[in-house]
């Protein structure tokens, strides 16, 4: 095939255009902050494309047949760095597709899930400054399926999230922290109404010596419901958590708190079909988790966790889930991984089937760098779940293929935002039922 033949074929694919306005809006935004702020400046994505299919997707009671699913991914990072401020820029967009017997138990069986986050650090001598917008689409169905195990309605969900913070250094040993938060979810194609959160924290947090960290953090929280009720809740939370580095290889996270919230209506109406967060009173519980990494061998590493946490779902309702759960990820060499995870998770009372839930999930993964910019990753996950509607379990196998590219500057300066992202990530799949539930 001719060199103007290949070029001809390639700008027809579904991504050129998607790529090409990414690669102009990225190298642009590069130019400005390179020349405004001075910055070293990086700018890095991937594509990728994922298979996988499922015995029972959605975890249904009586599911329609197999489900299969083709996701195509394209992101791109874009960040700039001073001696003392960072700007991150993150944009992702891609496209879903089920089909199968079992792509009859959702709807809509194709969509585009996208999203983009940007987030401006600043630090003097003394203070930390914060600030971040995102704006995220994703279907409802898997929300709610890694959330609480269950699939009780259908569309998207948009979430625009804007937070700032500042941490102040008292002295060399103590620090004080005060951030806020505002979140706005609406819905479409979903009999869900939409609701806005706004939150504000204050901490303290003190530093024993290098490996322990002590933070102690008091939340109030108020959610209002866009419904006819005008449902609305109101909660404080306090926590304590430790940070600990026992040993250089063993690292332990562990925290202890409380919890008090009082949901009412401002505008009670009579129950004819109840929702999911038409629900009174106070609430009150104890929460608490401890979490253990262990460097088992030079390429091993162990994690076992554990947690009762009362936390908010995505569709409104608070959750109390407690779980337990481990992970052991083995570096094969320097271009193969192999991981496990196991986790159990309980559900006092899920809010969406009026009952409890118990659920278990495990898998099987296994990654591969080809080349120096294609890794593939092939997974195997088992998950099951039992509550007062019945038992329902699924096997699914997936098989994913990523090219990851970099347009300007080192790669590796990303490193700290990627971590950073893991460990807000791992924080939030505490709550979760099936926290590896793609």
């Amino acid at each position: 095939m001719s060199r103007a033949a290949r070029q001809r074929l390639t700008r027809t694919g579904p991504w050129y255009f998607i790529v090409k306005k990414s690669v102009l809006v990225a190298l642009s935004l590069g130019a400005f902050a390179s020349t405004a702020f001075a910055a070293d400046v990086a700018i890095k994505g991937s594509l990728s494309e994922t298979l996988d299919g499922s015995n029972n997707y959605f975890l249904l009671n009586s599911p329609s047949g197999t489900t299969f699913r083709s996701l195509s991914a394209v992101n791109l990072d874009v960040l700039a760095r001073t001696p003392d401020t960072r700007l991150l820029l993150n944009t992702n967009l891609s496209y879903y597709n089920y089909f199968g017997a079992g792509a009859a138990d959702t709807s809509p069986t194709a969509g585009v899930p996208l999203g983009t986050s940007f987030q401006l650090d600043h630090t003097t001598e003394l203070d930390r400054y914060n600030f971040t917008m995102s704006w995220h689409r994703a279907p409802v169905a898997t929300t709610q399926l890694a959330e609480s195990g269950v699939v009780t309605t259908q569309g998207f969900l948009d979430t625009f999230r804007t937070s700032g913070s500042i941490t102040h250094d008292v002295s060399r040993t103590d620090s004080l922290l005060w951030s806020v938060q505002a979140i706005k979810t609406t819905f479409t194609g979903s009999t869900q109404t939409p609701y806005v959160d706004l939150s504000s924290t204050g901490g303290w947090i003190h530093q024993f010596d290098p490996r322990n960290t002590l933070t102690t953090t008091v939340t109030l929280d108020w959610f209002n419901q866009d419904d006819t009720a005008n449902s609305q809740r109101v909660f404080w939370q306090i926590m304590t958590s430790l940070r600990s580095q026992l040993s250089s290889r063993l690292t332990f996270i562990g925290s202890a708190g409380a919890l008090s919230s009082n949901s009412y209506q401002r505008n009670p109406q009579p129950i004819i079909s109840p929702t999911s967060f038409q629900q009174g009173g106070v609430t009150e519980g104890v929460l608490a988790s401890a979490g253990f990494t262990y460097q088992l061998l030079k390429s091993t590493t162990v994690s076992l966790t554990a947690a009762q946490s009362i936390v908010p779902t995505t569709l409104g309702p608070l959750q109390k889930i407690s779980t337990v759960g481990s992970t052991l990820n083995y570096t094969v060499n320097s271009w193969s991984n192999l991981s496990f995870s196991a986790q159990f998770a309980h559900i006092s009372d899920n809010a969406f089937i009026g009952g409890a839930s118990d659920l278990f999930s495990a898998q099987v993964s296994y990654g591969y760098r080809l080349a120096r910019d294609w890794r593939t990753n092939v997974s195997y996950t088992y998950r099951v779940r039992d509550d007062v509607t019945g038992m329902a379990s699924s096997s699914t196998i997936l098989a994913s293929l990523t090219y990851d590219f970099s347009l300007m500057g080192n790669p590796t300066a990303f490193d700290q935002a990627e971590q950073e992202r893991a460990m807000r990530r791992a924080q939030r799949a505490v709550g979760e039922a099936f926290p590896n539930f793609q």
